[in-house]
């Protein structure tokens, strides 16, 4: 019997209450039957150019994965990713989003030095490969624990690593927003993937942020939030049930000050599988919101 593997979708942004403009994107993309991209982007830079870079970066970085995964979609709809490949598309499709920013950055005095934060999250079937840049993350809710599967690339991140700071101190840091890498700042890239088996789960959820979510709300809301019943009683269907913990997150962010642009891009993970020894087949894929 094949697994039945159930992926939905919902992202949602806000400009917070104090920032002029909002400077986060996001993109959700369906692949194929069994596979979807998920992107977010938090933009730097003055007046107009941090949109420029977030826009750039998650259109390109999500136009040049699916060109480099499309040869491994078979006539079924079906993508067969493995592990080398999958890291393969992620880096070369980030590359290609940095020289692209940097490029467009050379074009302008006023986009001169923008860049941008990137996390995405390139699930087939039940794998998911994350790929991250700044301090954007991606969070795995599951088994009631969540864990953040991405790593901060900022100066307080590298002084907690190094025994430096506390945790807790960090979130008060006047350094907190400060990044250590960023798309679009130079010709060169480094980014950080991880791959994720979600097989043994019965259910989860992955989050992808921006730090004007996580900046706001400690692990342990966001895991309250996302875990609990919906609020409403007679939700319809999934995407309903993501559409509303999107925007209970962001609400939360911005009762918690909402000093940045927020973004939230939830993904409900489902297998029905009545049988663990059979090979992974197609999934659903949900829908994203405005």
């Amino acid at each position: 019997m094949a697994i039945l593997v159930e992926i939905h979708f919902y992202g949602r942004s806000d400009i917070g209450k104090v920032r002029a403009a909002n400077q986060d994107s996001y993109i959700i993309s369906r692949i194929c039957d069994n596979a979807a991209l998920c992107v977010v982007c938090d933009g730097m830079g003055g007046a107009r150019s941090g949109n420029v870079a977030s826009e750039c970066a998650a259109a390109v970085f999500a136009e040049k994965v699916r060109k480099y995964a499309a040869p491994l979609v078979g006539s079924d709809g079906i993508m067969t990713l493995e592990s080398d490949d999958a890291c393969v598309i992620l880096d070369d499709a980030a590359h290609d989003a940095n020289l692209a920013v940097y490029k467009k950055s050379q074009t302008s005095s006023a986009f001169r030095g923008m860049g941008t934060t990137l996390v995405a999250a390139l699930l087939c079937s039940d794998l998911a490969y994350v790929i991250n840049v700044g301090d954007s993350r991606l969070y795995l809710i599951s088994d009631n624990t969540i864990t953040q599967i991405t790593h901060d690339h900022s100066y307080v991140q590298h002084l907690i690593d190094s025994g430096s700071l506390s945790v807790e101190d960090a979130r008060n840091h006047p350094y907190r927003n400060r990044i250590t890498r960023a798309v679009g700042i130079s010709a060169d890239l480094e980014a950080d993937i991880y791959s994720v088996d979600l097989s043994g789960l019965d259910s989860c959820y992955l989050l992808l942020c921006s730090d004007g979510l996580s900046g706001q709300l400690l692990p342990e809301d966001i895991y309250e939030i996302i875990s609990s019943e919906s609020e409403t009683s007679d939700i319809p269907d999934t995407d309903a049930e993501l559409s509303e913990k999107t925007a209970r997150l962001i609400e939360a962010a911005n009762d918690a000050g909402g000093p940045d642009n927020i973004t939230a891009l939830l993904v409900k993970y489902t297998n029905s599988e009545p049988d663990r020894s059979a090979e992974p087949a197609g999934g659903t894929i949900g829908k994203d919101g405005d």
